[in-house]
């Protein structure tokens, strides 16, 4: 027992930080979808603010584990199959229950996290031909991240399709729309583009505190957008306003990483993700149907 009480602290591992994040994901959530429960609304606005440590760590977990993964590509199918799941999952459950237990829109986090990091092998190659003076590896990397935007634009031909000359119910055109966005959708998803760039800066710093820097940059950005509300009405910088700033919160945590991958269950996040903001959806019309609401 001595021994252990005397076993200096070696830090946080990736696991750690992951659980971490997705503590305050759920914390955010039960501010974002549980608000109509008064024990969650009337501390909304402070759950979204800690909920704002979430996502960085998300990315900078994202970054390690992209440069010490053995196989990019199961990567980046794990997470277009969570991105997959996440919005049939949604589209599904909408269509079923409408908005008996909450309807969700078609946020996905997974796909932020599937153009992180194709934007990070893509700019690794564009480096790696300007630095051996090839420019075919420069032509293709700027090449991919054109086609990146082919599905936004498929998505967007295909649910602007004027389907109601053969399907008649709203519920039903809304259903296909959501199908639609579950395979194919664009860099612009959940937190936007911006937060994608941030990912993609952090996987490059040269160390954790480099990584820390980055993320305190775009969270003095984002605070200094307060003041500018010409530019959050934007759709490329939508979700950098209040109370993004508050993501600066993620650094002291991103400081104790130690630099090792942890036990854990790389599958977990993918299902956690989804099924916990249902969770919290059904667990408000509970409190509803109970209380009459």
């Amino acid at each position: 027992m001595g021994q252990l009480k005397n076993r200096p602290w070696k830090g946080l591992n990736a696991w750690h930080i992951k659980m971490i994040a997705v503590f305050f994901m759920t914390i955010d959530h039960l501010g974002a979808y549980g608000f109509e429960i008064p024990l969650f609304g009337a501390y909304e606005t402070k759950l979204r603010i800690l909920g704002r440590i979430a996502m960085p760590l998300f990315l900078f977990i994202l970054t390690e584990s992209l440069r010490h993964t053995r196989n990019r590509g199961k990567f980046l199918l794990r997470l277009y199959l969570g991105a997959v799941f996440t919005g049939l999952f949604v589209a599904v459950t909408n269509f079923l229950f409408h908005d008996s237990i909450g309807r969700f829109i078609q946020s996905n986090i997974f796909y932020q996290y599937l153009f992180t990091a194709i934007y990070i092998i893509l700019m690794e190659e564009i480096l790696k031909g300007i630095r051996e003076h090839r420019m075919m590896p420069v032509l293709l990397g700027l090449v991919g991240m054109a086609a990146s935007w082919i599905p936004h634009a498929l998505a967007v031909f295909l649910t602007e399709l004027d389907i109601s000359r053969y399907v008649a119910n709203v519920e039903t055109r809304w259903f296909l729309d959501e199908i639609v966005c579950s395979f194919l959708n664009t860099p612009l998803t959940e937190y936007g583009i911006v937060f994608v760039l941030m990912g993609v800066l952090m996987y490059f710093a040269p160390n954790k505190f480099w990584k820390a820097g980055v993320l305190t940059a775009f969270s003095f950005f984002c605070y200094i957008s307060r003041f500018f509300p010409e530019l959050t009405s934007m759709p490329l910088f939508f979700a950098v306003g209040y109370p993004q700033h508050y993501m600066i919160l993620a650094a002291p945590v991103m400081l104790m990483y130690n630099g090792e991958k942890g036990r854990g269950n790389k599958y977990f996040f993918y299902a956690y993700y989804p099924l916990h903001r249902y969770v919290i959806s059904i667990a408000v019309y509970i409190y509803q149907m109970l209380c009459g609401g």
